[in-house]
């Protein structure tokens, strides 16, 4: 009887060793499944050049939306937005995790856009084109991009 009980304390000293690497490769793989996640999302960077008569700067800011889709348009919702305050600065996406992107700018010449809102109505926008001269999408982590408007084309 006194080597039983040691063997049956070995024994279930075993089964909760197991039951423990099974719980620490468990949750080893959660996490590495969650680091793929935060790895699979991109950064953005595009260069902003406005040619406009105004001049960018902490008032007259110049809004930066990522959108997933190319149809821009007044009811369309961004997926990320920043602004930018000095003239060729670069807007940094950070963490978007769609397969592609459509940027969209506007110049804000009142001064009273906020950003959580569609530019207001006769603000110089801009969208990034490509050759053709349709919207562009863009790969997150992709270099190099550089979206430059003037006052030409108008919020409507």
């Amino acid at each position: 009887m006194k080597q039983i009980v040691p063997f049956a304390f070995v024994m279930l000293l075993a089964a909760a060793a197991m039951h423990l690497s099974t719980a620490v490769a468990a949750s080893a793989g959660a996490r590495s499944v969650l680091a793929a996640a935060v790895n699979a999302a991109g950064t953005v960077k595009v260069t902003i050049h406005y040619k406009g008569k105004g001049t960018v700067d902490a008032k007259h800011k110049v809004w930066v939306w990522l959108f997933d889709s190319p149809d821009i348009g007044p009811g369309s919702m961004p997926i990320a937005e920043l602004s930018i305050d000095a003239n060729g600065n670069v807007a940094t996406f950070d963490g978007v995790d769609a397969a592609r992107v459509w940027i969209a700018v506007a110049y804000d010449e009142s001064g009273t856009m906020s950003g959580s809102a569609p530019p207001t109505p006769g603000s110089p926008i801009g969208i990034l084109l490509g050759k053709d001269g349709a919207p562009r999408s863009v790969v997150p982590g992709e270099d190099a991009l550089v979206l430059t408007f003037d006052d030409s084309q108008r919020m409507p």
